[in-house]
């Protein structure tokens, strides 16, 4: 949604409570939950332009579909799939990073049109595997984990079945 708000101007998830696992009387936030609560959290407003050179691969459109002749979905990034969002404070640049294969994957960082700087942050949701899920009264196999970074890298490394939040402070102007 956040990559088409050239068109879009209003989206909602509905069924809030497909984000659950919910029994008669507990509940807690599952895989999807834990999601929408990274990005609500860490992700940022203000959609910014992001590049790449790795294109989403077309689909066999015989099998699924009619193929249409520019792509909407993913990023140019493939196989990782990313967009970039300012905060409403204009404090930092904000990189969500989702690594849907089962090995890490890396991408290089340049930015234009902005400096970093100073000390970074990642918030990675990952699980052991594609199966891991959080259930009512059992130990939580998903987390939100809080990395700190010291400061924007060249290169990127991004773990196996992860959804990633880069916060990047902007450098103040001199």
């Amino acid at each position: 949604m956040m990559r088409r708000t050239d068109f879009l101007t209003t989206c909602a998830h509905t069924m809030g409570t497909s984000t659950l696992d919910i029994t008669p009387t507990a509940t807690t936030l599952n895989t999807t939950g834990l999601m929408f609560k990274l990005y609500h959290q860490f992700v940022g407003t203000i959609p910014g332009a992001l590049t790449g050179n790795s294109p989403q691969p077309a689909t066999d459109s015989q099998r699924y579909a009619d193929q249409p002749k520019t792509s909407s979905s993913g990023s140019p990034t493939y196989p990782l799939d990313m967009f970039a969002a300012l905060t409403p404070d204009h404090k930092y640049v904000n990189l969500a990073v989702v690594n849907p294969m089962e090995s890490e994957q890396k991408f290089d960082l340049s930015v234009t049109g902005c400096q970093l700087g100073g000390h970074s942050t990642l918030w990675q949701r990952t699980g052991k595997d594609l199966d891991a899920a959080d259930r009512v009264g059992q130990p939580s196999q998903v987390e939100i984990k809080e990395i700190p970074i010291d400061n924007a890298p060249k290169a990127v490394s991004v773990a196996p079945i992860s959804v990633n939040i880069y916060r990047f402070p902007l450098a103040q102007a001199q």
